[in-house]
């Protein structure tokens, strides 16, 4: 067994950097609508169940909390889906439930599919700019895949150094991001049947299957390991090496590049997706047509970036 396969942040840079962005968005509502704004304020933890989902089948389990860290395994079936398939589609059959007062609370709604469309606008956002880094960087024999996450987790962990002062990764401050039910500590039941069905719903529709509620919860509860472990001492081997300075300046900022503020930049465009969501939502007519309005803006497409 190749023992480096285990020492690879391999899918935790994409969950970290959505849990850190949709704090932000939170924290710095800006031109969100309010009642997105107050969603938010209310329910994060569902907003962080949103910037989560697409990746979240990486974590089920105690085995698939622990690999999201390290491993790199074949993605699973509905990671790929969530993925590759209609994302954008599945966040707006999302909407349209929520809109017609299904399944959870308006509030608790709106803040899940703040996280989930932020998700979205981010991975568009970044990712061809890190592809635009692996060719730059990658090793010798290296492949693409490894390297892309590699660079992304170099450029989450500078970023969370730079919002908050010192290395998370370790701390028990890190924590806290990982939780996506309204109780804190580790998930006992998993998430709520009205946020199950909401997911179930969307799923079945979008993508004509629909995961379980067993593996749902299996998804929540693999996740608060992960966080629990990275906010651990153990963590601490996942943190920036003492020669990353070189890493800032290549793959973080430098003259032509900045990071951070792509990211502000991906949220401020989550902000606008938002607001026309929010606009679909009120009109309350859910046709094709409406559809096909809102996907000439946001259009449909894959996201992140999957194993072969």
């Amino acid at each position: 067994m190749d023992v480096s396969m285990w020492l690879r942040p391999w899918h935790m840079p994409s969950l970290l950097l959505h849990l850190t962005a949709i704090e932000r968005l939170a924290a710095n509502p800006g031109e969100l609508p309010e009642d997105f704004a107050r969603a938010l304020s209310e329910d994060l933890a569902y907003a962080r169940f949103g910037a989560a989902l697409p990746d979240l089948p990486l974590c089920e389990g105690v085995r698939g909390g622990l690999r999201a860290c390290y491993s790199g395994q074949d993605w699973p079936h509905f990671a790929r889906l969530y993925h590759e398939k209609a994302p954008v589609g599945m966040g707006l059959k999302m909407a349209e439930l929520v809109a017609a007062g299904a399944l959870v609370g308006t509030e608790a709604g709106l803040a899940l599919l703040a996280g989930y469309f932020t998700h979205l606008s981010l991975d568009r956002a970044l990712h061809p700019r890190v592809d635009s880094l692996v060719i730059r960087h990658r090793r010798r024999g290296e492949h693409a895949l490894v390297a892309h996450r590699q660079i992304e987790w170099t450029q989450t962990l500078f970023y969370l150094r730079e919002l908050h002062g010192v290395d998370l990764v370790g701390s028990p401050r890190l924590r806290s991001k990982f939780e996506v039910t309204k109780s804190a500590g580790f998930p006992v039941k998993g998430i709520g049947r009205g946020i199950y069905e909401l997911v179930r719903l969307a799923s079945q529709e979008t993508l004509q299957e629909a995961p379980t509620k067993q593996q749902v919860d299996g998804w929540a509860r693999g996740l608060y390991l992960a966080g629990l472990y990275l906010s651990s001492p153990l963590g601490r081997m996942r943190a920036l090496p003492a020669w990353s300075q070189l890493s800032f300046q290549e793959l973080y900022r430098n003259d032509t590049f900045d990071f951070a503020a792509e990211v502000e930049l991906a949220v401020d465009q989550a902000r606008a997706v938002l607001r026309r969501l929010l606009a679909y939502m009120a009109r309350g007519i859910f046709t094709p047509r409406a559809r096909a309005r809102f996907l000439e803006e946001f259009p449909e497409g894959t996201i992140g970036a999957c194993a072969a």
